[in-house]
């Protein structure tokens, strides 16, 4: 009976090792740069899907940011991609196979993979491309993150950019009263 029984211990032993395989990869690439494959270039952006839950607390499992990459502004959301469709099309999401291009080994803190059917219902951690304002804020929404191509230009803010039209239109002004006398 002693010896049926420490195979069977260590058959239990490497199954309940092997069940933790999946969190450990995910542990050993955090923080590492992302692979090429798993960019997406999108609206001047590039995007990484970062995991299957919400990016901040309260969620299922954080990510950390890193190698620049940041949540996404709706701006950023809006210049990148015009339907939820587009954006899993990007990711080159095959509905038949619920597979794509995933980054949560690089960012998500917790678990290794994407739930691409959550994303396609609509749970999209603070994006304004989620049908609701539950699905957006959800815990377990799918988290992606973004930042901006080295070459693209920067982003002139709308306060400057108001600020230099006055300046112009006061420097006009002032011409014309020169020119005038």
């Amino acid at each position: 009976m002693k010896n049926k029984i420490a195979p069977m211990i260590r058959l239990a032993l490497l199954a309940f090792a092997a069940s933790f395989s999946g969190a450990a990869s995910a542990v050993t690439m955090l923080g590492q740069t992302p692979a090429p494959e798993v960019i997406v270039q999108a609206g001047g952006y590039e995007w990484v899907y970062a995991g299957p839950c919400a990016g901040e607390e309260p969620t299922c499992g954080p990510v950390l940011l890193h190698h620049d990459f940041s949540f996404a502004t709706d701006a950023q959301w809006n210049a990148s991609f015009s339907s939820i469709d587009a954006l899993l099309a990007a990711f080159q999401y095959d509905g038949s196979t619920g597979t794509g291009l995933c980054a949560a080994t690089y960012f998500n803190t917790v678990y290794d993979q994407c739930d691409f059917g959550d994303a396609a219902a609509g749970y999209i951690w603070h994006s304004p491309l989620a049908p609701s304002e539950g699905h957006r804020t959800n815990p377990a929404a799918e988290t992606f993150l973004v930042r901006v191509l080295a070459d693209a230009p920067e982003e002139v803010p709308e306060p400057a950019s108001l600020a230099l039209f006055g300046l112009g239109l006061a420097g006009a002004a002032a011409a014309r009263r020169k020119f005038s006398k």
